[in-house]
């Protein structure tokens, strides 16, 4: 190895900028997409969804969940779940004055939803809900109604029995998500009232639930399925939100074509180091056939120093990778505000954090380890051909 030390160094540098590059960029997307996922889950989707299954399929008002206490009592005893929030959703008309939009009004008990999802914390003005005539309606939904704090708004809708549902709850509160389509058309009001005002007992539409780590999901998903009665469909978010488990994907493999080019670049020069080595080398290989070593003696030693040439720019890149991402795990890399508003649409915050996962510390040392292995193998199957008497004379 250190006889050309510079070759040496050389090819070791090369693997070793490639591990760090594959390391990094993967541990970077990593963390990107649990900062995704969270902040997509803990807005208002949640980790798991619980609801009707007709109702999925026609959206009709009258497609609820009954003996909601019931089953929200045996779902917060679920091994796994953190937190459960019960809803009512409604499409009616409010108006305000002469004024009136169709808006979406969603019945919540708003200490449940604190626990399980934050776009109840996003009040822009006055306070949430704390009576049982209060409102908040997204800033929106507001300013095309001419509402303000204090206001009167009255809600009309259609009942589960066909009949007329009236509402008139006061404003208490503005709401802004900062997503136009959800702050034009929702309204929050206390889910009693809304059960009563719109002919619902004890039922609901849908459950949201958050639980201990949105990567246990897909257990809870299977152990509430088991449990609850077969009309009902559980789904994980991937299921809820799959525009962002589609954008994910398509990211990872937009990811591992990049890699898979800085790897092969760096397999290929390894390549031309030892086909050079096998060539400088010509009359040491002679030598050593001519005092009766085997031509695969002679490969199997070229492995060897491949296989440390390898390690040696693995254990460099792995130091330099793992060190920058825990650096970049507590500080965060800032996007800046001109990213803020992108940031926001796709569910993420104005920091981006990495994170080291077994994936990202293992797919690129593996792949280089192998590469390195088949690329000092093809120079060195030109050993069998080698005759002594020829190998020995040449320069």
């Amino acid at each position: 190895l250190w006889r050309n030390r510079r070759r040496t160094w050389l090819t070791a540098g090369g693997i070793a900028f490639s591990v760090f590059l594959v390391v990094s960029f993967m541990a970077l997307q990593v963390g990107q997409y649990d900062v995704m996922t969270e902040n997509a889950t803990a807005l208002m989707a949640g980790h798991v969804q619980v609801q009707n299954r007709e109702y999925l399929e026609d959206n009709r008002f009258e497609d609820t969940i009954e003996n909601a206490s019931e089953l929200l009592a045996g779902i917060r005893a679920t091994p796994g779940v953190a937190s459960v929030a019960p809803r009512v959703e409604a499409f009616a008309l409010t108006s305000v004055g002469e004024r009136s939009f169709g808006a979406q009004v969603l019945g919540i008990d708003m200490e449940a939803e604190l626990e399980t999802v934050r776009f109840v914390k996003m009040i822009k003005a006055g306070r949430s809900l704390a009576g049982a005539q209060d409102a908040v309606l997204g800033t929106v939904l507001a300013r095309n109604l001419g509402a303000g704090l204090g206001d009167e708004v009255v809600v009309l809708g259609t009942g589960k029995e066909g009949g007329v549902a009236a509402l008139v709850l006061n404003v208490v509160g503005l709401l802004e998500t900062g997503m136009a389509d959800l702050d034009r058309v929702l309204m929050l009001a206390p889910i009693d009232e809304v059960q009563a005002g719109f002919g619902l007992d004890d039922e609901i539409h849908s459950l949201i639930i958050r639980t201990d780590d949105v990567e246990e999901s897909a257990t809870v998903v299977k152990a509430l399925q088991a449990e609850l009665p077969a009309a009902l469909e559980v789904r994980n978010w991937e299921q809820v939100l799959p525009e962002l488990k589609q954008g994910i994907e398509v990211d990872r493999i937009g990811g591992r074509i990049m890699y898979g080019i800085i790897m092969a670049l760096v397999v290929f020069s390894v390549v031309n180091s030892f086909i050079m080595t096998v060539f400088e080398r010509t009359r040491e290989f002679g030598m050593l056939l001519a005092i009766g070593m085997r031509p695969l003696r002679i490969i199997l030693m070229l492995q060897w120093e491949a296989l440390f040439v390898c390690l040696l720019g693995i254990m460099i890149g792995l130091g330099l990778a793992v060190g920058l991402t825990l650096w970049l795990m507590e500080i965060g890399i800032y996007l800046g505000e001109a990213m803020q508003d992108y940031a926001r649409q796709f569910y993420m915050p104005d920091r981006m954090y990495p994170a080291l996962s077994l994936e990202a510390l293992t797919v690129a040392p593996v792949v280089m380890l192998i590469g390195t292995q088949l690329a000092a193998l093809l120079p060195a199957l030109r050993i069998r051909g080698l005759k002594p008497v020829e190998a020995l004379r040449s320069e």
